[in-house]
């Protein structure tokens, strides 16, 4: 069997904010690559596009930049790159996809070298030590290429896939937005990873595209069955509405798109009233957790209680309509203490008859008169 290829998934966006589902499409293409067994998924990059390019919403790239860094230090296998943002105008996908292919190849040719000297051993074992402290966020392109390099002999290919949504797709073929040498070349040289959407149908799009049907081998649709439908947009009109956000982007994002008032936050109450959990903050719910459990209970020891479900004080029985409009009289009624008021349900006509006899002689009708009772 044939070795698989090596390959590193890029996404380029604009990331303003970045949200799970960014996340969420490198583990579904990762996956489905590496299910074909012809394809070893080693590494992913995030490439967020120049402030030049213009769009609506768009923050600036320092903060998208920082905010792709909070979100990936949960991934051992994806990173975020600077070089797109740090061109002065916006950069064609075709570009960038180049220039990382060129980059992973020159590490790779560095690793084919002979092996180092004594001195030199020394110094990359320092170096490797001080790459293994620096956070999986803010890993260099140079120490991050290397890596994924260090696995990849001078006989195997390397490839770089664009990984991206439906709606991108779809975007080639909107009039004057994509060149079409672009678009073949990506296709053809690099190849993609096309990640479903709702309302979208992206085989239907490859169909009636003369370019894409023609390297359809090199593009891949992963379908992803549990439905997330979430985008940056909707994100940002969320925060704007005072809608919250918490499980549609990472914490880290959140905290600080607060800490930088950005996309309207100032009038967010779900971000900027937000109660921190005990976890966080051991002193919050201090008091509460801290004081003594006391809870009264009534002294039932006085005197025997052979029904603890009817057990109530006077004061607090309940009372039917009936009673509480006679209430004045009933509370003047003689009641003997064993025929509380507020049992629930007569045990025996014998009893009903004695309640109705006290009740009677109590209101000076002759003993007589109740004979028939």
């Amino acid at each position: 069997m044939a070795t698989p290829t090596k390959v590193v998934l890029l996404a380029c966006g604009s990331y303003s904010p970045v949200t799970n589902m960014h996340l969420r499409m490198f583990e579904l293409a990762k996956d489905t690559l590496n299910k074909t067994g012809r394809y070893s998924v080693i590494g992913g990059i995030m490439s967020p596009v120049s402030d030049g390019y213009g769009k609506k919403g768009l923050v600036s790239a320092k903060h998208r930049c920082a905010m792709l860094k909070n979100a990936l230090k949960t991934s051992d296998w994806i990173r975020l790159d600077t070089w797109e943002c740090e061109q002065p105008s916006w950069t064609e996908t075709a570009k960038v996809l180049s220039h990382h292919l060129s980059m992973l190849e020159k590490s790779c040719k560095v690793n084919t070298k002979p092996a180092p000297t004594k001195k030199r051993r020394k110094d990359l074992h320092n170096e490797s030590i001080n790459e293994d402290e620096i956070d999986r966020g803010l890993e260099s392109p140079n120490s991050y290429n290397t890596r994924l390099s260090s696995g990849v002999s001078n006989k195997e290919n390397v490839m770089v896939k664009l990984l991206c949504g439906g709606d991108l797709l779809e975007s080639f073929g909107t009039p004057g937005l994509w060149k079409e040498e672009d678009i073949e070349d990506i296709v053809s040289n690099h190849g993609l990873v096309c990640i479903t959407r709702a309302g979208s149908d992206p085989r239907k799009f490859i169909y009636e595209s003369d370019i894409l049907s023609k390297y359809q081998e090199n593009i891949f649709i992963v379908t992803e069955w549990i439905e997330n439908d979430i985008s940056a947009t909707k994100i940002r009109r969320a925060i704007r509405r005072g809608e919250s956000v918490k499980y549609l982007i990472q914490d880290p994002v959140i905290d600080y798109i607060k800490e930088h008032g950005l996309y309207g936050v100032s009038n967010n109450k779900y971000i900027n009233d937000f109660l921190k959990s005990p976890a966080d903050d051991p002193t919050i719910f201090s008091d509460f957790v801290d004081a003594p459990l006391h809870v009264d209970l009534p002294d039932v020891t006085r005197q025997p209680v052979s029904n603890p479900r009817t057990y109530m004080e006077d004061s607090d029985a309940p009372r039917s309509p009936k009673r509480q409009l006679s209430s004045d009289h009933y509370d003047d009624c003689p009641r003997s203490p064993k025929s509380p008021r507020n049992v629930p349900c007569m045990t025996d006509i014998g009893t009903l008859v004695r309640r109705v006899r006290n009740y009677n002689l109590s209101r000076g009708i002759p003993h007589q008169k109740m004979d028939h009772l």
